[in-house]
């Protein structure tokens, strides 16, 4: 019983480091607004930022390198998007294994964020 229980406080002391750090489009947005230093990552592929991307963000492409890829991206909240909220899990997971203790994942990725009516860059980088 007590082994029960020490798993289950755990569990819960766990998942409060991680509470509210996926956020829906817009939540996501006005927390970035609202927070200073932030930055705004996109980890899609030069081709889907091509098309579009959120205004003023940075663009690391999520591939098997980007551990390495880090270097020199500075300890502020970071604020991570992908097309589908797939991809910027993974990195964020990276993101926070690297020491980034900010680090917020856009729910369902650009394309929710577009399909909640907010606007989008349609110029290449």
């Amino acid at each position: 019983m007590k082994k029960y229980l020490f798993i289950i406080v755990l569990l819960s002391a766990c998942s409060g480091d991680t509470e509210n750090v996926v956020l829906s489009p817009l939540d996501f947005k006005a927390k970035f607004e609202n927070t200073s230093d932030a930055i705004l990552l996109d980890v899609r592929t030069p081709d889907e930022i091509a098309i579009d991307r959120l205004e003023n963000s940075l663009s690391i492409v999520f591939d098997n390198s980007f551990a390495s890829k880090l270097e020199g991206l500075e300890h502020k909240p970071l604020f991570v998007y992908c097309a589908s909220g797939k991809r910027s899990a993974k990195a964020a997971a990276i993101l926070r294994e690297k020491g980034y203790k900010e680090v917020y994942e856009l729910k369902g990725g650009l394309g929710a964020w577009k399909d909640a009516g907010l606007a989008v860059e349609n110029s290449p980088l």
